[in-house]
C-alpha cells in the first residue's frame, strides 16, 4: 500500500489507556504498511518518557502521534502542556493528533487551538485518516530533502 518511491514511516506512537483501542489502532497501522513499527505508551508521562529517552539515546523521534484525551496520570492536554515546555522535537516537531470520542466542543476547539496539535479525529482511528496524514508527512520529508 506504500507507494514505491515512499518507503514507510520509522514508528507511529499510540498514546491511549485502552489496550483494545492500542490494538484496534496497531491493527489498522499495521495493514496499511505504512509504518515500520508502533510503539504505545498508556497515559501522557509514559509518552514523554519514551520521547525522552528517544532523545537521549540519539533514536529517532516517531513520525506521528496519535493522542488520547482523557487518561489516567496525564491526560492528552497534560501532555501537551508538558511537551511544549520539554521543548522535545524542537528541531523536528511530531505530528500530533488528537483522537478521541468526546463530543465537548470545547474539547474540539481547545485541541485545535494548540499549535502542537496538527488535527483533531475521532476514534476510531480510520484507515482513510492514517492514509491522508502518512501522506502528507512523505510529502513534506520529500519536500524538506530536496530543498
Amino acid at each position: 500500500m506504500t507507494p514505491p518511491d515512499r518507503p514507510p514511516l520509522e514508528r507511529i506512537l499510540l498514546v491511549d489507556d485502552d489496550e483494545v483501542t492500542n490494538l484496534m489502532h496497531t491493527r489498522v497501522i499495521q495493514r496499511s504498511g505504512r509504518a515500520k513499527a508502533v510503539s504505545v505508551a498508556y497515559d501522557g508521562e509514559q509518552a514523554l518518557e519514551m520521547l525522552q529517552d528517544d532523545i537521549d539515546t540519539g533514536r529517532k523521534l516517531p513520525e506521528l502521534v496519535f493522542l488520547d484525551i482523557n487518561m489516567p496520570r496525564m491526560g492528552g492536554f497534560e501532555f501537551l502542556e508538558a511537551y511544549a515546555r520539554l521543548h522535545i522535537g524542537a528541531d523536528a516537531p511530531l505530528i500530533i493528533v488528537m483522537l478521541s470520542t468526546s463530543l465537548l466542543k470545547a474539547d474540539h476547539a481547545r485541541a485545535e487551538a494548540d499549535p502542537n496539535v496538527h488535527c483533531f479525529s475521532d476514534k476510531p482511528l480510520k484507515l482513510e485518516v492514517l492514509l491522508e496524514l502518512v501522506d502528507e508527512i512523505q510529502r513534506a520529508q520529500a519536500q524538506s530533502s530536496a530543498a
